[in-house]
C-alpha cells in the first residue's frame, strides 16, 4: 500500500499500489503520470494509430529496471522521480490529435506486484476540457475509450485499466505526506540509475507542503530537542519544498532496519500549520515491524 497522512485531520488513507495505472493532471496543463509506486515504465512510439501497434513494437523493450544491475539508460522509462510534471514519459497532451502518439506501458511489478499484460494507449484532449483515453492489450485490434474530466479539488484523477476512474489519492488539500514504495534514483558509482526503494516518505509538494530536517548528535539530544521545539523555534528552521525532503533519510537498513533516532522533521502543511514529526520504530533494530512504522507528531504551538 501507499498510505497518505493528513496531519491536521488526524487521518490516514491506504491505497493499493497496484490499484491504479495512470494519473490525469487536473490543473491547467494536460499531463499524464505513470504509477511510480508500481515501478511502471513506458515508451512513446512514432505512431498515432493504436490499431497499427502489435507485439512487434515491443521487441527489445523491457520498460523496467533490475535491482541487481540497474542501468542509466533505463531512467527514460520512468517519470521524473522528483515529480517535475514537465518531465513525464508521456508528453504533454496536444490539442492537435495527430501529435499524440501511442504509448507502450509496462504496468510494473515493483514490490512484489504480480506481472500483468502490457498495454498500448493513447491520450487526447476532449471537447469538455478533459482527457480521452484509448487503450487495449498489445495484440488487440480494437480499443476501449474512457473520458476523464478535470476536478479542481484534486491534483490528479486516476484510472485503473480494470476498474476505470478511481480515487488513488485524497483531495489535494487533504494530505501532507505519503509513505510508500517507489522507483527512485541512486548512484552506485557510474551515474544515476533507477532503483526501487521501500519505506519512502514523500510530501505533498504540489500543494506547497514543506519540510525542515532537524539532525542531532545522538538520539537523546534529538529526543530532548523534539520535546522542546515550539513556535519560537520555527524561525531558525530552514524549509525544503522537495518532494523527497524526507525520502529514505528517516530510516536505515544497515546494519539492521530501524528508524534513525537522531532526527525529526517539522512539517508545514497545506493550511500553514506546523507539526513536529518523528518515527518511533519500523524494523528489527528498534523493535518495530517492517511495513508497519509508528510515527509521533504534534502541532507546534
Amino acid at each position: 500500500n501507499s498510505v497518505y497522512l493528513d496531519l491536521s485531520g488526524d487521518k490516514q488513507t491506504s491505497v493499493l499500489r497496484s490499484g491504479w495505472d495512470l494519473g490525469f493532471y487536473c490543473n491547467d496543463d494536460f499531463r499524464v503520470i505513470l504509477n511510480n509506486a508500481s515501478s511502471a515504465g513506458a515508451k512513446v512510439l512514432p505512431k498515432n494509430d493504436l490499431t497499427t501497434v502489435n507485439a512487434t513494437d515491443t521487441i527489445g523493450l523491457t520498460l523496467t529496471t533490475s535491482q541487481t544491475n540497474p542501468l542509466p539508460e533505463q531512467l527514460t522509462y520512468f517519470d521524473d522521480v522528483a515529480g517535475n510534471l514537465t518531465k513525464t514519459v508521456i508528453p504533454a497532451i496536444s490539442a492537435t490529435d495527430a501529435d499524440n502518439k501511442v504509448i507502450i506501458l509496462n504496468r510494473g511489478i515493483g514490490g512484489g506486484i504480480a506481472s500483468r499484460p502490457w498495454i498500448k494507449l493513447r491520450v487526447l484532449r476532449n471537447t469538455t476540457g478533459g482527457y480521452t483515453l484509448q487503450y487495449a492489450g498489445i495484440q488487440e485490434t480494437s480499443f476501449k475509450t474512457l473520458l476523464i474530466g478535470k476536478d479542481a479539488n484534486w491534483h490528479f484523477k486516476f484510472v485503473s485499466f480494470e476498474n476505470g476512474i478511481m480515487d488513488a489519492q485524497p483531495e489535494k488539500e487533504k494530505w501532507d505526506l505519503v509513505w510508500t514504495y517507489s522507483v527512485f534514483e541512486t548512484n552506485f558509482g557510474a551515474g544515476q540509475v533507477p532503483y526501487n526503494f521501500s519505506d519512502l516518505i514523500a510530501v505533498n509538494y504540489l500543494s506547497g507542503v514543506t519540510v525542515s530536517t532537524k539532525v542531532y548528535a545522538d538520539a537523546a539530544t534529538a529526543s530532548a530537542a523534539f520535546n522542546a521545539f515550539n513556535k519560537d523555534s520555527i524561525a531558525n528552521a530552514g524549509f525544503s519544498a522537495n518532494r523527497w525532503a524526507i525520502g529514505s533519510g528517516w530510516r536505515s537498513t544497515q546494519p539492521a532496519t530501524g528508524a534513525r533516532q537522531d532526527r525529526f522533521y517539522i512539517i508545514r502543511d497545506t493550511r500553514g500549520n506546523y507539526y513536529k514529526f518523528k518515527c518511533l520504530d519500523m524494523g528489527v533494530n528498534d523493535g518495530g515491524t517492517r511495513g508497519k512504522p509508528r510515527f509521533r507528531y504534534s502541532l507546534v504551538n
